[in-house]
């Protein structure tokens, strides 16, 4: 494929929804409590999907309403975060924070990583 040209399989238009990854961070207090707070880990550039379906019924079974999956490019970043925490980061977008449940490598291409996630109420 030639440089600099359009690739129609990317989809570059799709991925218009600024979101924040913030991982969890357990520190001590003095008295030697783990205090559990988030610290900003990236912004990305990601695809909204609100599950249907399937999906949907399985969430609404166990009354999750609010359930989406993020569509995000992979980059090693990404890969390394998801390795070492799995499910143990939030998101955040246009004010709402949503709780990871789930994250895979689409098909294990290396090329986007799903992230389904419950907003919380």
């Amino acid at each position: 494929m030639l440089q600099n040209r359009y690739n129609h399989n990317t989809q570059t238009g799709m991925y218009r929804n600024r979101i924040l990854i913030r991982r969890r961070v357990l520190t001590q207090d003095d008295l030697l409590q783990e205090i559990e707070t988030f610290e900003d880990y990236g912004r990305y550039w990601s695809r909204i999907i609100t599950v249907h379906g399937r999906e949907y019924f399985a969430a609404a079974q166990e009354k999750q309403n609010n359930t989406s999956r993020f569509i995000i490019k992979y980059s090693t970043t990404l890969e390394e975060l998801i390795q070492s925490d799995k499910t143990s980061f939030e998101i955040e977008y246009k004010n709402n924070i949503y709780d990871v449940k789930d994250v895979y490598n689409d098909n294990e291409l290396d090329l986007t990583v799903t992230i389904v996630a419950e907003a919380r109420v």
